[in-house]
Formats: structure tokens, sequence, C-alpha cells
């Protein structure tokens, strides 16, 4: 055994390597067009990581003739799990402070699955789309990568030690790795779905074992050429990441052919990248910059930060956008991360802090326990942390009296009068329905009213106006909505202490959705669409008619479009803007009122100001326009709705009670 290297080297050019890897992925993550394939990033993390701890395992099973797997797991939870539980325990925190209750709610079981290593399998079966990434803005869903590495970290050093248990050799361990990863390969192909590849651990597992068997196959020469002169065919080794800058230009993450199997094709990119940022040469003379090694150390950190950082900086709460936002989102990542490396990692890892096992045994069940029990006492979420309670916001006036002739007081005598013009300077009472804008607009009722309106908010975050069995918020991504209320009975329940029900329904209400008696899946703007709301707004006329109460429809503006988002394009608003407006003109008991002429297009700088999220009224603002102008149209609409309706017949009043009669009000 003399002469044989039996230890592996610390090499800054593979500190390079990570930095190079974090630069792609930090850059695809702060806008995907400036890189599209920079998620490749993540493939060179996997790849680099089999062979960095296969190596490591391999060589001890050489040096010691056995592999002491508490050891080799002991170190690698003191590695990763302490600045995972710190990072998961700060963003459960400040997704309190910052988050909307249905972000803390996905916050709460990201954090969860993160906790437990498992986060990219929740992303499949909760389906959420990496697509989303850009849309939901989970400050953890990143995590899913780290939950794959950790998952290969329990499986990659069981093989190791089974292979030697048979008698197999180095080169045999590294046989076995390679049919392990035909076999992901193989995988890939059998399955379906384009996030089921892109978050499977039996997917993905490729990239990370050909790291493996680079690590089985060519550790030990690796070892000896870093000690040698550079060779005379070093400088080809650059190719590697020519090759990888150029396919982080020119790949993207759409694109149907990474889900045919060849996704794991980068890891055959990746183990070049390795070999050369170890044998001199000049990409392992690049690789070991100072800049890239520093980044390289921190790149643990760094990965874990940056996308919360990137979620909540963004560019409605900093101001700035492009380059600018991004040298504020870097230097933010960097100076926590720094913090983090110093503080938490690095004592942790070489034991200065915790150096005896109990102790640091101990620390992680507790820590563990505590990223697992603090989101569920302290995020909300929508099924239970979002209030469905009616709310009322402004004092309810009496309801008006109107000057119609007097009622018979005689017994038994019932007068049936025909109402005439009403008194326009009365107040009315208005019920409003429908999602966040419905709470949204009642709020700036509320605010701007002088006591002509009294306002109850009925709205719920993120629920449509139909009863139905779930929404699809997003592309790939459905939100159950057993939360929600039933908007007809919500009617029904203060009928007899309203004149108007006022229906504002904007991104939630064009949202695609599976009925609530089963069936396929309804898609915005198709007829199933167009016919299940009219039969909604036909069940609130029925429910209506028995009192009088006027229904008023408010328009839907275009919001800021983001094309993962479904009903969050202009499109889609036009559907939904579409019947309301067939409504119109069938129903004399509902007006629809417009409202998107005194809205700045909401990707206008003015627009940030008037709507900063793209669909909801900053709160002065709201409360300005009410006042000026939303609450006088509202007003006019009603008592020309029931002027109307007096006119024709449609409303009539039996002992003082108006009632409609639906039949003459088409």
């Amino acid at each position: 055994m003399s002469g044989e290297i039996t230890r592996m080297s610390h090499h800054p050019g593979l500190d390079g390597v990570r930095a190079t890897a974090l630069i792609a992925v930090m850059l695809f993550h702060a806008e995907p067009s400036w890189l599209p394939g920079g998620f490749i990033g993540v493939s060179l993390f996997f790849t680099l990581s089999g062979y960095l701890i296969t190596s490591l395992l391999v060589f001890e099973r050489e040096r010691e003739g056995r592999v002491s797997l508490g050891s080799f797991w002991g170190r690698r939870l003191r590695r990763l799990m302490p600045a995972a539980m710190v990072t998961l325990l700060a963003v459960v925190l400040i997704s309190r402070w910052l988050d909307s209750a249905v972000a803390q709610g996905r916050v709460q079981g990201d954090a969860v699955a993160a906790a437990a290593y498992v986060a990219n399998w929740r992303n499949i079966f909760a389906g959420h789309s990496y697509a989303e990434l850009f849309a939901d803005h989970s400050p953890l869903q990143h995590l899913w990568s780290l939950s794959i590495e950790e998952q290969l970290y329990v499986l990659v050093p069981l093989v190791v030690v089974a292979c030697f248990a048979v008698g197999l050799k180095r080169r045999g361990v590294g046989w076995v790795f390679t049919g392990l990863s035909a076999v992901s390969v193989l995988v890939t192909v059998l399955v379906s779905g384009r996030d089921r590849v892109y978050y499977g651990t039996d997917t993905r597992a490729v990239e990370l074992l050909v790291g493996a068997a680079l690590a089985c196959f060519l550790s030990p020469r690796l070892e000896r050429w870093a000690a040698e002169r550079r060779r005379w065919w070093s400088p080809a080794l650059v190719l590697p990441l020519i090759a990888f800058v150029w396919l982080s230009c020119v790949v993207d993450a759409q694109s149907a052919w990474l889900y045919t199997g060849l996704l794991g094709s980068f890891a055959l990119l990746n183990a070049l990248f390795v070999i050369g940022a170890v044998t001199p040469g000049p990409l392992r003379w690049l690789m070991s910059l100072p800049p890239l090694t520093v980044v390289g150390r921190l790149s643990y950190g760094m990965y874990l930060i940056h996308w919360p950082v990137y979620v909540w900086l963004n560019e409605d709460r900093v101001g700035w956008d492009g380059v600018s936002l991004l040298v504020v989102r870097w230097v933010v990542t960097f100076g926590l991360a720094a913090v983090l490396y110093s503080v938490v990692e690095k004592p942790i890892r070489t034991r200065a802090v915790m150096s005896r096992k109990g102790v640091a045994v101990t620390v992680a069940i507790v820590s563990l326990a505590a990223v697992i029990v603090t989101p569920l006492l302290v995020l909300k979420s929508p099924s239970s942390a979002i209030s469905t309670e009616q709310e009322v916001l402004s004092t309810i006036a009496p309801a008006p009296t109107m000057p119609e002739q007097p009622m018979s007081t005689d017994v038994g005598i019932t007068t049936t009068t025909q109402p005439g013009p009403v008194d326009r300077s009365k107040p009315f009472n208005a019920l409003v329905i429908g999602d966040s804008s419905a709470e949204n607009i009642a709020r700036a009722l509320a605010a701007g009213s002088t006591g002509d309106i009294g306002v109850i908010s009925g709205g719920v975050l993120g629920c449509p106006l139909p009863k139905v069995a779930l929404v699809y918020r997003r592309v790939d991504e459905n939100q159950e909505t057993d939360y929600c209320p039933d908007n007809v009975e919500r009617v029904r329940e203060n009928l007899t202490a309203i004149d108007a029900v006022l229906i504002v329904a904007s991104v939630a209400n064009q949202w695609d959705y599976d009925p609530i008696d089963g069936g396929e899946r309804v898609q915005v703007g198709s007829d199933r669409y167009a016919e299940n709301l009219d039969r909604f707004i036909e069940s609130i006329g029925e429910v209506v008619a028995s009192r009088g109460v006027q229904v008023i429809v408010l328009e839907s503006p275009v919001v800021r479009d983001d094309p993962v988002m479904n009903g969050d394009t202009p499109a889609d608003s036009a559907a939904w803007n579409a019947v309301m407006d067939s409504w119109d003109d069938r129903y004399q008991w509902l007006s629809v009122v417009r409202y998107g002429d005194l809205l700045a297009p909401p990707n206008s700088d003015e627009g940030r100001v008037q709507r900063p999220d793209g669909t909801h009224l900053e709160e002065g603002f709201g409360a300005r326009i009410a006042n000026t102008y939303l609450i006088p149209r509202i007003r006019e609409a009603y008592f020309d709705a029931i002027d109307e309706m007096n006119a024709s017949g449609c409303r009539v009043v039996d002992r003082g009670r108006a009632t409609l009669r639906l039949e003459n009000c088409d």
C-alpha cells in the first residue's frame, strides 16, 4: 500500500465550482430571461456532492478497512443541519410578519417538509410546479434540492458499504453506481410529468450518482494529477466551463427534451468540470481565484438564504428593479451568509462548540422539533386562519323608506303599490361578497363613506363566487376551498339587513376549478365556466327577489400580468367581464359598475403605487377614489335600477315590503 493515496486533499478549485453553480442559480432565480438555463447549476451541485462524499467514503474504507456510517452521517449533519434549521426558523418568523395567510399556509407546509428533508416529494404530491417559483414566491421552495441530496446521502454510503461487504473493490463499486445511474435515467423515461421528473429523487439521482462513479474510478488518480505539473492537454479542460456557460444561456427549463431522460446528461459535463477544477491548468487557476473560493465556502448558506431574500426584497419593497435590485439582493445574501457561516456553520462543523456527541444530538433533536412545531403554532393557514366571518365596516344606517302610497292598516286588507321615484339622498346598506378584492373594496368604501353607504364585508381571500371543490391558483397548482363560504347562503343570512348585494371578484373568480359535484376541470372562458356563473347569479336572484334587494357587480380591471397565474391575464379578465356584461343585459335587478378607468395600468409606475401587489387598491388611494368616484357610481347604479324596476313592474311593494317579480325582470 506504500505510496498509495488514501486521503482526499482540499482543492480550492472545487470551491470555485460551487461558486459557479451558485452564481448560475442565483442569476436564474433573479430573472430567468437573464440566464434561462441557470437551473443546471443545481445539477453541478449534485455531481460535485456525489464525487466528494463518495471519495471520502472509499478512501476511508481503503485506509481504515471499514466505513463508519455513524461518523459519516454525523459529519453531514454537523455540516448541513445547523444552518438549515436557523434559516427555516428565521423564514417562519419573518413570514408571520410579512406574508398573507395563504402564503403563510404554504410556508407552514414547506418548512415542515424541508426540516424532514422531503421537500421535493411535497412539491410533487402538492402539485407545486417549478415554473411557479417566480409567481407563487414560497420562500422555501428552493430547498427541494437539499432534500434530494440528504436522501442520497443516506443511500450512497449504504451502497458503498454493501458493495465492499460482498467483496467488490473500488472499480466494482464504480460500476454499481454506473448501473444505478442508468436505472435513474430509465425511471425518468418511464414516469410522466415534468415536475415529477424535476423533483423526483429517483429521477435526479443520476446527477449525483455520476459523481459517485467518478470518485470510484478516478479520485486517486485526480489526487495524483493535482500534485503534478500541468499536462499538455490541460487547456482543453476549460471546455466544460465554456459548455456550462453556453448551456446556461440557451437551455430553457420548459424544454420538453429535458424530461425524456436527457436532464441527467448534464452530469457527464459536470464530471468533466470537476476533473478540470482539480487538474493543473487554466480551469483550476480560474476556479481557484479568491473571489470564487470565498463564495464557494459560503455557498451553502448563500443558497439557503438567497431565495427568501429574493422573495421579500422585491421590486415593490425596495423600489428598484433590474441590476440595481440584484446588487441589493446579492449584498444582503452575502452578508447574511457570512454571518451564518462564522456564527453557526463553522463553529459547529469544527466542534468549537457542541464538541460532545451527547450535547450535539440533544441540540439537533430540539432544533428539529422546534422547526417542525413553530410553523404549526406561529403561521396561519387558509383553512384555519383566514377569517371567513363577515364584518360590519361602517355604521349601518336604517334601510331607506320609499316614497310609496301609504300602506293600509286595516286587518285583512292587502295593499300592493307601484312605488314612485326613490329618494336618492337616502343611505343604503350593502353586503360585499367575493374574494380578497371584495374585502379590499369593502374597506375602501367604508373608509370613503360619509354616511351614504353602510358596508358589511363578506369577501374571503382565495374564494371564487360559486361553491367549488378546489381552484387552480397557478398553472400547475391547486388550492383547497373547504374554508370558503357559500355566497348564496351568505346573502340569504343578511337579507333583512341589506338593500344591495355588491359582488366583487377579481383574480380568484377567474381561476380554473374542479366543480363541487365532480367532473372535469372548468377552464376560464369556457362554456361551462359561463354556465356555472349563470347558475350562481340566478340563485342569488331567487334569494334577493323576496326582499327586492338590488345586485351590483363591480367590473374586474386588468391586474398585473403574470402568465403563470390562472386568471392573471387580460384575456381572462375579459372572459369574466363578458359574463357580468351578459348579466347586465339580461337582468333588471343587476347592474354592472365600471371603475377600471379610475386605475392606471397595473405595470406602470403610477399603477404600482395604486395597486402595490398588482390587484388590490392601496389603502389611502382606495379611500380617495371610493369617496370621489366609486360610491357615487354605485349609488347611481343602485337608484337607477330601482327606478327602472319600479317603472317596469319588476319591483312591487306588498304591505310595505318590496319584492321582485323575476319573470318581469329579464
